[in-house]
């Protein structure tokens, strides 16, 4: 007799981690992932149980969302899952996932990057990291995305906070949304996620892509001089 998917799924949970996760929970962890995309040990105490619920039921979990082409990642220095919907390119593998396969916004993906170089700077000692945290001002950001991509954060308050929450919905930030949130003065705190959702090939891919879209831009500005400079010829020489 075949076996309906809940059927499978509750014999299989019998036999994953301590055998402590029921169908009803591995439901809901299904469904927080695909909700939200992220489970990181370290955010809240919900998530932290979670989280180890997840780790508990992990490889059924990623046979379950794989019939569907998501992925779902594990960082396990980190603490933290990812869910990943089907990238471009249809690869799958999570070394793909991990360039920044989502369809995201250019803004989301500049200011992710520009985080990921930040917190590096801080594990290499040239920033001050307290507790695995790194904490910014927003201007500084705005500085390091403009110096390293040559992109700039939306103009508006209003679109910069809705930058920034999407930022912290992957777990990549922390702040404070009260008064003067989206300013340029308010301060972020850059999470240790953001290690593992931008990868170190990313960051290196794009910033070798932004250094030669600068140094066209002066070629191109170079040639463009030398056409305005350059002496005319009179009439009669050029005959």
């Amino acid at each position: 007799m075949l076996l309906s998917l809940q059927q499978v799924i509750e014999e299989r949970l019998k036999t994953e981690g301590a055998g402590n996760v029921k169908s009803d929970r591995f439901a809901e962890l299904a469904g927080r992932l695909m909700a939200s995309g992220v489970l990181w040990r370290d955010y809240s105490r919900p998530e932290s149980e979670l989280y180890d619920d997840a780790a508990q039921c992990e490889q059924l979990l990623r046979e379950y969302f794989s019939t569907i082409g998501f992925v779902l990642t594990h960082d396990a220095d980190a603490t933290i899952f990812r869910l990943y919907p089907p990238g471009e390119g249809g690869d799958g593998d999570e070394d793909g996932v991990k360039r920044l396969k989502a369809r995201l916004s250019r803004d989301f993906v500049a200011a992710a990057i520009a985080l990921r170089f930040l917190y590096t700077e801080a594990l290499t000692g040239k920033r001050e990291l307290i507790n695995e945290v790194l904490v910014i001002s927003l201007e500084e950001l705005s500085q390091s995305v403009v110096s390293l991509l040559a992109h700039q954060l939306p103009s508006s308050v209003a679109d910069r906070l809705s930058l920034l929450r999407d930022l912290r919905k992957h777990r990549i930030v922390r702040f404070n949304d009260g008064e003067g949130a989206g300013g340029m003065e308010m301060l972020l705190s850059v999470l240790r996620p953001v290690m593992s959702y931008v990868s170190d090939e990313a960051l290196e891919d794009a910033l070798a892509l932004a250094a030669q879209a600068v140094a066209g831009r002066a070629k191109r500005g170079q040639s463009a001089e030398t056409r305005t400079d350059a002496p005319e010829v009179p009439a009669e020489e050029s005959r």
